[in-house]
């Protein structure tokens, strides 16, 4: 709200992204702790509710202050509403057992932070650069050298940054790869999606937001019913049922032309979302049920950090995955249809001739038609492109149920009996038996 220019903007907003980006964590984890563990599955709906309607409405809500007010208005409502935030925060969460307190391990910060960062800068400027320059390749090296010493020194150290060691747990990794694999295809789609809805089908940004509403909302209601359904059906059998739905409709997706309707596009989005709805909030349960009560608030992190991670690799790897096949798709149509062939040649003809009739200039005719036949190139290429890019994250959806099958182990965590649980259960049974208490 108070930037003078670009720069300051740009940094005011990444503090904002560094308090924001602990509040996602943090709410699950602390509604995992508030509930009891027959209502947890419910618990992390709550937490995933906000996050489902607030996009559905703040397009609007932002919309609306731009046109009639300032952009710094837009800060200036967030900015009141995270103060009432506070309030509520400060009077009505309960008081919960804190975790064990740690030293800042500055070595893992460092290392981490090089690992992580170097090859997102490397995938979003990897199509500028080109992907065999020295530049990218030499940030890829960093990333690798700077991410063997991230586990290196992670797992000497006595209080590390992030404990590795959770990942010694099958149920866990399954349930990050399934975390990491549907957010990279669930986000990358997403702006995808929009491009496609302005470019391909011609829609009007205003038409788009209104198209992304309904389905928002969809999900915020699939995300309530689903999280009653977590704690009483098996976690694993949502997942997969999730990740069926995403394959067929990006089978779907992959059937896309310039043809296609706004009604249609809607019922795609509203089953991705729903697909979406069964696949997150029943995860996140399974990955904290995998490990002890002790280690949520690190497993929390742990799956911030590697959503974080998929939200730029997604985006990244849906550019690249569109250009690479946009590209192919030119070259293939170019090489395909000479210039002196009979069959082009006929086309040429006719289309200038539709061109005469219509009453367009003689001496522009050559020149148009040209223009056209070009304009129709590119078009067909985008839609291939589109279709393959689809068909790619089916394929996806696909590869994820292999870690969602339960196969696994996916079970709960149980904690090891104590002295005092083995003496209670043991004068319970003999109670049960009729002898004497010892």
């Amino acid at each position: 709200m108070l930037a003078w220019d670009w720069p300051s903007l740009i940094f005011f907003r990444m503090l904002a992204g560094v308090g924001g980006g602990m509040i996602p964590q943090l709410s699950q984890a602390i509604f995992y702790q508030i509930f009891p563990p027959n209502r947890r599955g419910m618990a992390l709906a709550f937490a995933l509710l906000g996050w489902s309607i607030g996009p559905g409405f703040g397009p609007f809500m932002g919309g609306n202050l731009l046109e009639f007010a300032s952009w710094r208005a837009v800060y200036a409502i967030t900015l009141s509403m995270c103060g009432v935030g506070f309030i509520v925060a400060w009077w009505w969460l309960p008081h919960l057992s804190r975790p064990e307190r740690r030293r800042l391990d500055y070595y893992g910060s460092l290392t981490i932070t090089v690992a992580v960062s170097t090859p997102l800068l490397a995938l979003s400027q990897g199509n500028r650069e080109g992907w065999d320059s020295q530049y990218i390749l030499t940030l890829f090296a960093i990333a690798g050298i700077a991410a063997v010493a991230a586990v290196v020194v992670e797992l000497r150290h006595s209080e590390p940054l992030v404990e590795l060691r959770l990942f010694g747990s099958v149920p866990f990794v399954m349930a990050m790869a399934v975390l990491f694999l549907t957010t990279m295809t669930f986000r990358g789609t997403g702006p995808m999606t929009s491009v496609l809805l302005q470019r391909l089908l011609g829609f009007d940004p205003l038409l788009v937001a209104w198209t992304q509403m309904p389905p928002n909302l969809i999900y915020g209601a699939a995300v309530l019913i689903v999280g009653h359904l977590s704690d009483r059906v098996p976690t694993h059998a949502l997942v997969i049922s999730g990740l069926l739905m995403y394959t067929v409709v990006f089978w779907g997706y992959a059937g896309i032309s310039e043809v296609a309707t706004l009604a249609m596009m809607m019922t795609f989005l509203m089953i991705r979302f729903t697909a979406e709805a069964l696949i997150v909030s029943p995860n996140n349960l399974a990955t904290l049920e995998a490990l002890p009560e002790s280690q949520v608030y690190m497993a929390t992190a742990l799956s911030g950090l590697l959503r974080s991670i998929a939200n730029a690799v997604g985006t990244a790897v849906a550019a690249v995955v569109w250009d690479q096949r946009y590209n192919h798709y030119i070259l293939q149509y170019t090489g395909d249809t000479p210039l002196d062939g009979f069959e082009f040649a006929a086309a040429l003809s006719r289309l200038q001739q539709t061109l005469q009739w219509s009453g367009e200039i003689a001496a522009q005719i050559p020149a148009q038609t040209m223009a056209l036949i070009q304009d129709r190139l590119l078009a067909e290429a985008s839609t291939a492109a589109w279709q393959d890019y689809f068909l790619f994250n089916a394929w996806l959806a696909i590869l994820c149920l292999i870690p969602a099958l339960p196969f696994w182990q996916r079970q709960k965590y149980h904690a090891p009996a104590t002295s005092q649980a083995v003496a209670a259960s043991a004068s319970s049974a003999a109670t049960s038996k009729g002898d004497p208490k010892p």
